[in-house]
């Protein structure tokens, strides 16, 4: 299967690293587009365009470090800042908006408690994206 256009959306977790660099290694291979989206979730008791320059250059500074991390896998990557009340459903709607074919979500490692967690943004995500969903968990912490 080949890939046009793959989201990463960026929480600013390690695994995102990941998450980029695989999406860029498929894209390199597929000539597929990337985009890194970052969502600023703004609170219900705000206007939905409310200005939050802490959180919009805590967004620019991770796409920043995305940018890097694809220039040094030798790629070129998209990048937005979206500001919505919901992360999940925002990524989702960009992913039909964009005929995205791939998402790629970095998940940090839970001590699990008997079954895989992940947010509800990812749950979001993998309950509605209309198209493929892989996950990038980061490794569990090493035991001393």
């Amino acid at each position: 299967m080949s890939y046009s256009n793959i989201l990463v959306p960026i929480s600013g977790i390690p695994a995102d690293d990941e998450a980029l660099r695989l999406a860029c290694q498929i894209a390199r291979q597929d000539k597929a587009k990337v985009l890194a989206t970052y969502v600023i979730e703004v609170q219900r008791n705000l206007p939905l365009d409310s200005e939050n320059s802490e959180k919009v250059q805590r967004g620019e500074e991770m796409l920043n470090h995305a940018e890097k991390i694809a220039k040094s896998v030798k790629s070129n990557i998209e990048t937005e800042i979206l500001q919505a009340r919901s992360a999940g459903s925002t990524l989702v709607n960009e992913a039909i908006e964009r005929q995205v074919d791939l998402i790629i979500v970095g998940v940090p490692y839970r001590k699990p408690l008997g079954d895989l967690q992940v947010g509800s943004t990812t749950m979001y995500i993998l309950k509605n994206a209309p198209c493929r969903v892989w996950l990038i968990r980061d490794l569990p912490p090493e035991e001393n």
